[in-house]
């Protein structure tokens, strides 16, 4: 009898993917096609923090306090004049391995620092804050039916919605709601001394540190706009691989991950959501495997950065330009994209922010061409009014 295909993936993400490693798969690829998964990070990145220009001598006087660990212990990436956090050890790997490249300044034309026009800006994909579909639909759209889509979302985003709509994969909230007092203490000496123990304390140390953030006002409610936190990503990264993996028509993928709006008490819940970012991306890559790896492009981004200087507070403020990443093995990394011109008053945004010198719309442009061959009318489609930058190939 025949499966339906959304009842079945609803099913065997009911179970946590775990039945995905089967013999399980409905459609085989077709010839020559890429992929592309965007991963949005909903509350604005502060970029600086994770990928750092430690060149720059005014960057130790601008965050006395945010620089000192990636000043000390950065990674540095190649010749580019700036050192990964060591949180984000995995991601600077990857750009040695040459399968990650950077940009430090972009975001789009957007200057609101408003959370939700900037998302909805990113998300239409067209520069403006209304319209009728999202920039992945378009794109879906243009591929004519040939490939596949899927939302790892709790439902279909912005992003997504239009003529065609995606698959909504939901593998539930990364917040435990763990009981307290006695109950909480059993559990956590079931598992203590276990690996599984050194990640359940993570994960409650992370929960912990996010509501004392919201109690205190140092992050916004609503900006994640209910994404799940960070701090269960690489599981919910590893289940959305082997779905893919399984199912390589499923070109067009996203998913949405919060908890990163960080005001106050930066270092404590960046060092910590940056290492799940890190560390899902890395489990893609493992899960996928090396010929789906191979095609594939993960585009990471957030609605904007956060202010060049600390706040009082140990966090920083909504800002402008912010970092992208893009990683994969279609991916010629081992490189910064946009440039970068320093941390002068004269170089920032209105004397606090970094600028956008690169339009996210045209690496994801590219990204869909290198993926899809789509022609520069196609293109044009998905993103109208894009400046049209070529990246170097």
């Amino acid at each position: 009898m025949a499966i339906d295909r959304r009842l079945f993936i609803k099913a065997v993400l009911a179970m946590g993917g775990l039945s995905l490693g089967g013999s399980w798969a409905w459609e085989t690829r077709a010839e020559d096609s890429g992929r592309l998964i965007v991963i949005f990070l909903r509350g604005g990145l502060d970029g600086l923090f994770a990928f750092s220009p430690v060149a720059d001598s005014q960057l130790a006087s601008l965050r006395p306090t945010l620089a000192r660990t990636v000043i000390e212990r950065g990674i540095p990436l190649g010749s580019s004049g700036f050192a990964a956090h060591p949180a984000c050890a995995p991601l600077a790997e990857l750009f040695q391995t040459g399968e990650l490249a950077f940009a430090p300044c972009a975001g789009s034309i957007d200057t609101s620092r408003s959370h939700f026009l900037a998302q909805d800006i990113f998300e239409l994909g067209t520069g403006r804050t209304r319209g009728a579909s999202g920039f992945m639909s378009r794109a879906a759209s243009e591929l004519g039916g040939a490939q596949d889509s899927i939302s790892f979302t709790s439902a279909v985003p912005l992003a997504f919605r239009g003529t065609v709509m995606p698959e909504v994969a939901q593998f539930g909230t990364s917040r435990f709601n763990l009981p307290s007092g006695r109950f909480l203490e059993a559990i956590r000496q079931t598992h203590a001394g276990e690996p599984s123990g050194a990640a359940l304390e993570q994960a409650i140390a992370t929960e912990a540190a996010i509501a004392a953030a919201l109690a205190e006002g140092a992050m916004e409610r609503g900006a994640d706009q209910g994404a799940a936190a960070t701090s269960g990503f690489a599981r919910v990264a590893r289940n959305m691989a082997k779905v893919l993996r399984r199912n390589p028509r499923f070109s067009l993928a996203f998913v949405d991950i919060g908890g990163i709006d960080t005001h106050a008490n930066q270092e404590t819940i960046l060092e910590r959501a940056l290492s799940s970012l890190s560390e899902g991306i890395v489990a893609l890559r493992s899960e996928l495997g090396s010929a789906e790896w191979q095609r594939t492009q993960v585009l990471v981004c957030s609605e904007f950065g956060r202010t060049v200087r600390e706040n009082g507070t140990g966090g920083t403020d909504h800002g402008h330009g912010g970092l992208m990443l893009l990683a994969g093995g279609a991916v010629r990394g081992g490189r910064m994209l946009g440039g970068f011109d320093g941390l002068n008053d004269t170089r920032l945004n209105e004397g606090r922010d970094l600028p956008v010198s690169l339009d996210w719309r045209d690496v994801l442009g590219g990204a869909l061409q290198a993926s899809f061959a789509l022609d520069e009318a196609a293109l044009d489609r998905v993103f109208p009014g894009r400046p049209g930058r070529r990246l170097e190939s």
